[in-house]
């Protein structure tokens, strides 16, 4: 029975945490560690303690890259209720996720098939680009040197690449050498935006939206979906989105 108040309780607790963190950034690493551990001894519990397991793992990824990547993006907007709304966003859609989680572990029949793959592809996309803009932040405010943000960007698309093809079903060969091309194509495409005069949001949406066109056409290809309609669009949706972004931006 306490399993179905586990997605609310991190849900709550990631919120207060960040709220917390606004408020108090002093208290910014004892309230992470507050946060990360009601986020695992929760899921956990919700896993039935399978830590070794990688299915506990992977089901983790989406919820605490999101809450993680959306709370440290928090820190960086200069409106307070922008921030607010961003973190409450992040827990809300945590709890769906972890709700669902529920559903798929102890309420089969209540489950709605392909829910957890929908969730976790719109975590994945979400975490990724609040993680780039993220990054890039710390590049142009905090002068945090280049090297430093590319190892952290290529272990988090690595991370959230592997999952996003495990969710979706592609076996464990296949996903672990398609994240690796995934990786390295984003970090040429990181390092290449970093040098343009633009902001980081720009930078973080621009290379977000590649990430979320990589990715899919990477899919299809293992789903055998790949045509030349389907790169056709979503290169066009993709380059036109870019496109403007870059032409609506503020150049530095």
């Amino acid at each position: 029975m306490f399993n179905k108040f586990i997605p609310l309780i991190i849900a709550v607790v990631s919120f207060t945490v960040w709220e917390a963190i606004i408020a108090l950034p002093q208290w910014l690493w004892s309230s992470l560690f507050v946060f990360c551990v009601v986020f695992f001894l929760g899921f956990l519990k919700l896993h039935g303690f399978h830590v070794v397991s990688k299915v506990f793992w992977f089901l983790a990824v989406p919820p605490f890259f999101l809450t993680l990547s959306c709370g440290v993006l928090s820190l960086f907007l200069t409106l307070p209720w922008l921030s607010h709304l961003l973190i409450a966003a992040a827990a809300i859609f945590a709890y769906l996720y972890l709700s669902h989680v529920y559903l798929f572990l102890f309420a089969i029949t209540s489950y709605r098939p392909l829910s957890l793959e929908r969730f976790s592809s719109y975590a994945g996309i979400a975490s990724f680009a609040a993680a780039a803009i993220t990054a890039y932040g710390f590049v142009n405010f905090l002068n945090v040197p280049i090297w430093y943000v590319v190892l952290a960007a290529a272990a988090v698309t690595f991370i959230l690449s592997s999952q996003f093809f495990w969710v979706n079903k592609i076996d464990e060969q296949h996903t672990l050498f398609a994240a690796l091309v995934v990786t390295i194509l984003i970090v040429e495409f990181f390092w290449a935006i970093a040098f343009f005069p633009i902001t980081h949001f720009v930078s973080g949406f621009s290379l977000g939206i590649i990430y979320y066109v990589i990715v899919n056409l990477t899919l299809a290809h293992f789903l055998d979906t790949l045509e030349r309609k389907v790169v056709a669009t979503h290169l066009a949706v993709g380059g036109l989105c870019v496109l403007a972004i870059l032409l609506s931006a503020r150049w530095l």
